[in-house]
């Protein structure tokens, strides 16, 4: 056998191991999976809380709230929300939604945790009413 041929068989034999994979290791990253701005899932509603708190639109996320009870906010309670909501607003600013995970308590109740950033967390109480899903209450994720 020539050197040159030799030369030819270790390339394709090379080629040819190289190229099939018999298993993977790790499997790559995950792909996150999208999340439609809407009530019709929790993290959903969530979602666009945040998005409306980010477009300073502070009275379209009033409205994505109800009650822990399930009623809807009265009028001094939302006028009650303000300065909280400017709070949340100044915390959540523009900072991308890096995770979110969601905690099924019952059928109609999720608590739905976002990491902003890669690092703060946030922790939203969801209920489902009459088939769209409502954030009742906001506040930082407790410390494990």
């Amino acid at each position: 056998m020539t050197r040159t041929n030799l030369v030819l068989t270790v390339c394709s034999l090379v080629l040819v191991v190289t190229g099939c994979e018999l298993f993977v290791i790790g499997g790559g990253a995950r792909r996150p999976i999208p999340i439609e701005l809407s009530q019709s899932t929790s993290p959903g509603v969530v979602h666009l809380f945040k998005a409306e708190l980010d477009s300073g639109n502070t009275t379209a996320a009033t409205e994505l709230m109800l009650s822990a009870s399930g009623r809807p906010l009265l009028a001094v309670e939302k006028c009650d929300l303000v300065d909280d909501l400017l709070r949340w607003r100044k915390i959540m600013a523009q900072q991308p939604i890096s995770e979110t995970v969601v905690d099924t308590v019952n059928d109609s109740t999720h608590i739905v945790r976002i990491t902003l950033d890669y690092v703060r967390v946030m922790q939203f109480s969801t209920l489902r009413r009459k088939q769209l899903w409502w954030v009742t209450k906001v506040q930082d994720a407790p410390k494990r």
